[in-house]
């Protein structure tokens, strides 16, 4: 009789752990997809502020994107430059948008996800996807560019932040190495047309000196 009161318990508190097992999971996914969602909030807040810059080049909108960020955030930016804290975030926009000799007049970026984040337990999050950017620069130059990109995120006081962003441009598919492949193409061209109009006049005073004598 004991035996089987202690079977009987056993079997009641498997059945238990069975029927509270999808709950948990139910529990688990939620948590999860709560996460995505608030990382989802993160990339939108950064973009919208980082076209906010892009499209005004004032200062007073440097401080915008900052909400977004870590104290400690690392930007490796377009052009291999590379910004750390806050206040290298700052520097950064100041020296090539709203300072006194900007080199940047506007830029827009659309950034498109690859896939949900990974997730390293439930504060670190690491996500990557590709953008189109299209810039304006204070010489007159526009060109769009596809930059490829990776981004590591943190949870800070119930907070997600961005601790690090990459943009990785293509070498091969890359405007600004177009231009400067087309540039050298041209003046090879013009180079090689002048060689020839050199060649052609010398040959003509070597004929006119060997005439004379």
């Amino acid at each position: 009789m004991q035996s089987r009161r202690i079977a009987l318990g056993f079997a009641v508190a498997i059945l238990f752990a069975v029927a509270a097992q999808p709950g948990f999971a139910q529990n688990a996914d939620a948590s999860i997809d709560a996460i995505h969602d608030e990382i989802r909030a993160l990339k939108d807040g950064a973009e919208e502020a980082f076209n906010a810059i892009g499209r005004s080049g004032k200062d007073g909108d440097i401080e915008s994107i900052l909400q977004y960020v870590h104290d400690d955030i690392v930007l490796v930016a377009m052009n291999g430059d590379t910004a750390v804290g806050k206040q290298g975030i700052q520097d950064y926009f100041m020296d090539k948008m709203a300072g006194p000799e900007p080199t940047v007049a506007s830029v827009h970026h659309t950034f498109n996800v690859a896939d949900l984040s990974t997730l390293y337990g439930d504060d670190t999050a690491v996500a990557h996807g590709d953008s189109v950017g299209t810039y304006g620069l204070t010489d007159g130059m526009s060109f769009t560019v596809d930059t490829f990109w990776t981004a590591t995120m943190v949870r800070e006081e119930g907070k997600w932040l961005l601790a690090s962003f990459q943009f990785a441009p293509s070498i091969f598919e890359n405007p600004l190495v177009d231009k400067a492949v087309g540039m050298i193409y041209r003046v090879a061209a013009i180079a090689g047309v002048i060689g020839l109009m050199v060649g052609f006049l010398l040959a003509r005073l070597f004929r006119r000196r060997s005439a004379n004598d």
